[in-house]
């Protein structure tokens, strides 16, 4: 009976995953075809065999613009994870000004991204709040003296914004991970005779990077796919590849719009390799550097 059960229980599982997975599946073999030219957009009788997939890998302005794009995702990821270990590690309490600080760490998680693309280009842009505040106060001449933080080579713009965004979320991830685990070891690590710095490098930060890590996976791969607030922070030298694999699929050129599905496929391949990073610092975290601590 129990070996029924956990059958049934297995078979209901694999089938919610197929459901769960399925639109992926059947998405990733409508690229392949389109890549090869049997399906979609400039689809030819016999195909085009890898023709359009050479085409792209010998693109510069592709290559360029996934390199950007992953820029753009490790920094802005990197800092919303530091941020968010701020927020956890000192609004941790149970007074009331810990939880204002955490309630107001959070209150930016319900914003859309395109909400917060506008806002950064309203304070940031070269005519942008900080610009006018910068000018009144004389640091610039003109508001035009603004350095360029919207639409700029470095992006650095889009990564503030992208940044202020994940912090929320990843924040609410680092908080639980301390509630739930950090006290315990902690207070072991000082009864074995550890100070506060010790503890905070050899358990806190540990367990808030293994514990914030499979949310921080996922951060990066929807920055690196997200398009809206590229679309209005971004420069247009390099193009970011979400934007790349649009301007790809509105080309004119029915023969071009087939590009956008191998670049959607590059796209999946960036997700896939962080996830497979992912899975490889999990298996080994004494690869990272201070990351193999914290063990409970």
């Amino acid at each position: 009976m129990n070996a029924e059960r956990r059958l049934r229980t297995s078979a209901m599982g694999l089938a919610a995953a197929a459901f769960l997975a399925a639109p992926v599946l059947v998405g990733l073999i409508y690229s392949l075809l389109t890549g090869l030219g049997h399906a979609g957009p400039g689809a030819v009788e016999g195909g085009t065999g890898m023709a359009r997939y050479m085409s792209v890998a010998e693109d510069p302005a592709v290559w360029e613009g996934t390199l950007w794009t992953l820029w753009v995702a490790a920094a802005s990821t990197g800092l919303a994870m530091v941020g968010a270990a701020l927020v956890a590690v000192v609004f941790r309490g149970a007074g009331w000004s810990s939880r204002l600080g955490r309630t107001l760490a959070f209150l930016p998680l319900p914003i859309p991204h395109l909400a917060a693309g506008v806002g950064a280009l309203l304070v940031l842009g070269q005519s942008g709040l900080l610009a006018r505040i910068g000018f009144h106060l004389g640091w610039i001449d003109t508001p035009g003296d603004m350095p360029a933080l919207v639409m700029d080579p470095l992006g650095i713009g889009l990564i503030l914004a992208l940044t202020w965004k994940e912090i929320p979320f990843l924040a609410l991830v680092a908080v639980s991970v301390l509630e739930t685990r950090g006290q315990g070891l902690e207070n072991t690590a000082r009864s074995l005779g550890a100070g506060p710095a010790t503890t905070f490098f050899r358990v806190t930060w540990p367990l808030l990077w293994r514990g914030m890590l499979p949310a921080a996976v996922a951060v990066f791969a929807f920055v690196a796919g997200s398009y809206e607030a590229a679309v209005l922070l971004a420069p247009s030298d390099p193009l970011p590849l979400p934007l790349l694999t649009w301007e790809r699929y509105t080309d004119v050129a029915l023969s071009r719009r087939g590009d956008a599905y191998v670049l959607a496929l590059l796209g999946l391949a960036v997700s896939l390799a962080a996830v497979a990073v992912h899975e490889w610092i999990r298996r080994d975290p004494d690869a990272v550097p201070g990351l193999g601590q914290g063990q409970g």
